[in-house]
Formats: C-alpha cells, structure tokens, sequence
C-alpha cells in the first residue's frame, strides 16, 4: 500500500511541476508603447496544434473577455477592438482603435483549451499623451 501512494504521491508531484513550467513559459510579459487616440496592434502566437481552439483578449486576471472568436482567418471586431486569427502562422492579431490613457494595463492573449488551463501569454501596455 505505502508504495502505491509513494507512487501517486511522485506522479502528482511531477505534473504540478510540469503545470508550474507551463505557466512559466506561458506568461512572458511583453511590453508595448501606444499613443492617445491612435490604433495600436500586436501579435499573439500561440503552439501549432492550438489552431482550432478559441482566442480572447482580456485585462490580467481574465475576469471578462475585451474580445473572443472562434472565427478563423477573418476579421472579428467589438467596439474598439478587432482580432484576426491566422491559423496558417499560429498567431491572432490584435488591433485596438483611438486609444486611451485608461488603456493602460497589462492583458491576457489567450487559448481556450478545455479541461486544461488556457495557453496564455501577457501583453504590457503604456499608452501616452501626444506631444505634439
């Protein structure tokens, strides 16, 4: 019996571990600088065998979603912000229109893997005054 659970506890031990480094990997902060009521647009990549899955956008803790789509090369689009998934290279764009200074903020790119924890990475955004 004791090396059973010796076992499970090991094995259990192991996958957090590897959970662990998956968020690790996964959360790579990029950081980014926009201006006040300009259009700002970056990449998400994401793994290959992800392609099918769907991609949101959402502010750090990812209580909601700013955009989502299960839509795939083409355009989708809710209010400021617009998302293209191009399967083809493994990455979504994101565009955001007429910035803000309240635009500032760190955001999820993310893949909903279900019955899994989602492929995340974090995009830093600073958006400043025009000094013009």
């Amino acid at each position: 019996m004791g090396t059973i659970f010796d076992s499970w506890r090991i094995t259990t031990a192991v996958i957090i571990t590897i959970l662990h480094i998956q968020a690790a990997i996964a959360t790579k902060t990029a950081v980014f600088s926009g201006v006040e009521g300009e259009s700002f647009t970056f990449r998400c990549e994401y793994p290959n065998g992800l392609t099918e899955k769907m991609k949101y956008l959402c502010i750090a803790e990812c209580s909601s979603y700013l955009i989502m789509t299960d839509k795939h090369n083409r355009w989708e689009t809710k209010g400021r912000f617009s998302m293209y998934d191009n399967t083809t290279g493994s990455f979504f764009i994101v565009r955001v229109d007429k910035l803000r200074l309240n635009d500032s903020a760190t955001y999820s790119c993310g893949v909903d893997i279900s019955f899994n924890p989602d492929y995340r990475s974090t995009i830093k955004l600073n958006v400043s005054q025009d000094n013009v």
